[in-house]
């Protein structure tokens, strides 16, 4: 069984900048899959299809399949799924 790890956490009200940017700097990167509140779900396969700044409030995620770019709130995503970091 693949350990998970989903943002944001119990005590958190949205996911933050800080948390995406840990999940897109991992070494090696893992895929992970964002659920936004609207149902809607968006897997990032690979970090360059992820951008985002220290202190957004939003992300910018290119979807290879469709060739569109969508910009997410932070406050839109509902859940982020990913591999536990492994030590």
């Amino acid at each position: 069984m693949v350990a998970v790890t989903t943002y944001p956490t119990k005590c958190e009200e949205f996911m933050t900048a800080k948390q995406m940017i840990e999940l897109m700097n991992r070494v090696p990167f893992e895929p992970f899959e964002i659920h936004l509140t609207d149902g809607a779900h968006i897997k990032v396969e690979h970090p360059y299809e992820i951008a985002t700044g220290p202190k957004s409030r939003t992300c910018s995620i290119y979807d290879d399949e469709q060739e569109i770019m969508r910009i997410v709130s932070y406050r839109n995503i509902a859940e982020v799924i990913a591999k536990a970091p492994t030590s």
